[in-house]
């Protein structure tokens, strides 16, 4: 017998039983493990993962010395984060044992899963968008990573949690790692974490502070969240609360993201705002009055985002770019046009997934550009109208659970589902984009949220206690 041939069919064999062996540990060590504790887990390594992907790396945001050739930007460091991919088959393994484990409970239990339209919204979106971009886009192309972060969110929502104090705790000191090493890095490092010049809002600083992450419109939301999760669920020790809040603070107001500075008045008007004006009466009269304050505020800012999306998608734009006074856009006007004459090769099915890929860029000049920075945009790039009907049944369902349990959850959910709604204004965090990455780091504890609070009882009291009380 010829071993030369016997041994490539050996080598996929064993893989394969490594593979089952594996799972089949991870499944019984799994089924010791709280859901808390799997879901807690879930994050802190996405997070810390985002954060290391970035750390882990040699770069210079001095615009100045990059002109001097002193230093390459994003020079990787022993070929960049080299665990992350085993992180993410870590990640993606244990997501498939969840969803493994997920499906043969809910089909061992008669009851509907209160859940379950989430979970369609999701696969619906994921699936048909990738679908699309295969068979129908103008340019279809399929790549097997872009089904990583749609397998996690799957994972995530077969997760039954009953509490998210745990969940918050772990999501807090992870960004609190993020803020502190952002700001001390800003001193040891500050070629590392600081771009400069960069004319801001702040008057005499002539830099954005982009931490530990790729841009400051990255980390601004982070510490937003960061802020809105301490305020929602105080730490118990009064100086680790001052703590997690100041550094949240600084960071916030040093990246100087207009997107995230945007997205603090919304959520203070929509979240905060209704419980500070909590009216009298009963339960049944508060939650009257809570929802049509909430639906008031939301036909409002709907309002608004239907009148920006018709002037994108025409020919305003042009008008647009031509306003200096709109010169916050910084550029953006651009790669939405650009984007928008390529989906208009194919109205219903879009360009393809590599809309923004390596060939465009390059075709373009925009060598720093990775998305069409919208995310209506984009998912009208990649997928089209068919894409983005899917991408508003997802986030209509997501938008009605937080609206449907606003009171029971003390605005948690929507306030988080808020922070990612104003980062789609200017950014894309809905794409695939790869796990380890802080958009799907707030992608995943938003879903994990959203469930959490569709499964528990239409007046449950509140898991955490309640700030100033």
């Amino acid at each position: 017998m010829n071993l030369s041939l016997l041994l490539p069919g050996l080598i996929v064999i064993g893989f394969a039983l490594g593979v089952a062996l594996l799972a089949l540990l991870q499944y019984r060590l799994g089924g010791r493990v709280s859901a808390e504790w799997r879901a807690m887990l879930m994050v802190v390594v996405v997070g810390i993962g985002a954060l290391l992907s970035i750390a882990l790396q040699s770069r210079t945001l001095s615009e100045t010395r990059i002109e001097e050739g002193v230093v390459v930007m994003y020079e990787d460091y022993a070929d960049g984060f080299a665990a992350s991919r085993w992180l993410s088959l870590l990640l993606l393994a244990a997501s498939l044992v969840e969803v493994a484990r997920g499906w043969a409970a809910a089909r061992a239990n008669p009851q509907r899963d209160p859940a379950s339209p989430i979970l369609y919204a999701l696969l619906a979106y994921y699936g048909g968008t990738l679908l699309i971009q295969a068979v129908a886009s103008e340019h279809t192309g399929f790549s097997y990573k872009s089904l990583y972060v749609p397998i996690m969110l799957t994972g995530a929502y077969y997760l039954p949690v009953r509490r998210v104090g745990l969940l918050l705790d772990a999501a807090k000191w992870v960004m609190l790692l993020l803020t502190l090493g952002s700001l001390g890095a800003a001193v040891v490092a500050p070629d590392f974490v600081l771009h400069r010049p960069d004319p801001g809002l702040l008057p005499g600083i002539d830099w954005r502070l982009y931490g530990l992450t790729s841009h400051a419109n990255t980390l601004a939301p982070i510490a937003l969240l960061a802020i809105v999760l301490e305020l929602h669920t105080p730490s118990r020790l009064r100086l680790l609360r001052w703590v997690h809040l100041s550094a949240a603070f600084v960071v916030f107001v040093l990246a100087q993201s207009k997107t995230a500075w945007g997205a603090a008045p919304v959520i203070l008007a929509m979240v905060y705002l209704p419980f500070w004006l909590r009216p009298g009466g009963n339960a049944a009269q508060r939650g009257r009055h809570f929802s049509r304050f909430i639906w008031t505020l939301v036909a409002l800012i709907v309002g608004v985002v239907v009148v920006t999306g018709t002037l994108v998608a025409t020919d305003a734009i042009d008008y647009v770019q031509r306003k200096a006074d709109l010169a916050t856009l910084t550029g953006r006007t651009q790669i939405w046009d650009i984007t928008l004459q390529a989906w208009r090769e194919n109205v219903l099915f879009g360009w393809g997934a590599e809309v923004w890929g390596a060939e465009r860029r390059l075709h373009f000049l925009m060598f720093h550009v990775g998305h069409a920075h919208n995310q209506v945009v984009q998912t009208l790039g990649e997928a089209g109208l068919v894409g983005l009907a899917l991408l508003l049944v997802y986030l209509g369902a997501l938008l009605y659970a937080a609206l449907y349990r606003f009171v029971a959850t003390r605005g948690i959910v929507l306030a988080v589902l808020i922070l990612m709604l104003v980062r789609c204004i200017t950014e894309a965090p809905m794409r695939v984009e790869g796990l380890l990455s802080w958009a799907t780091f707030l992608h995943l504890l938003l879903l994990i949220l959203v469930c959490h609070a569709l499964r528990q009882p239409k007046a449950y009291p509140a898991t955490v206690q309640e700030p100033g009380r």
